[in-house]
């Protein structure tokens, strides 16, 4: 991927995670976990491809502010309740304001099971930077995971 693209990328994603800042205020760890354990059992109920159009589009999936986000475990993004723009797009090698590769984070906790990752971003709202942790889970069955996040 060139640089070019690779930036494209990460400013589409980082403009997702940007954006959910804002959106997700106040939701809780256990909430990001029941919404993850809930995308998870509809990625089983329904399959990869359903799953994802639902994540994309249905209104369920953006409850409380909460985006699930729906990547493979090489960093496409399968779906974004929140970002469309962003399916399809490769953001393994994204980082955050501080430098930290989160994106490949998210995958390394993925594929041991499940974890929380924090991170930084810079709210689009009140311009500052903030703090927030995702916490993802591996899709039994799937080379992907699911991932929600909070602001802390």
């Amino acid at each position: 991927m060139s640089k070019i693209h690779l930036r494209a990328a990460a400013a589409l994603l980082l403009s997702a995670v940007i954006s959910v800042s804002a959106w997700a205020a106040g939701a809780s760890r256990t909430e990001a976990q029941g919404q993850v354990g809930a995308a998870v059992g509809h990625v089983k109920k329904v399959g990869v491809e359903q799953a994802a159009k639902d994540f994309n589009a249905a209104p369920e999936w953006k409850v409380k502010g909460m985006n699930v986000i729906f990547n493979d475990m090489k960093g496409v993004v399968l779906a974004s309740s929140l970002n469309e723009r962003l399916v399809g797009k490769q953001t393994l090698e994204m980082k955050d304001p501080s430098g930290k590769a989160f994106v490949k984070e998210f995958t390394a906790a993925a594929q041991k099971g499940e974890g929380w990752i924090d991170y930084q971003f810079i709210n689009p709202e009140t311009k500052q930077l903030e703090e927030r942790s995702m916490f993802v889970r591996r899709v039994a069955g799937f080379d992907g995971y699911i991932g929600v996040a909070i602001t802390k």
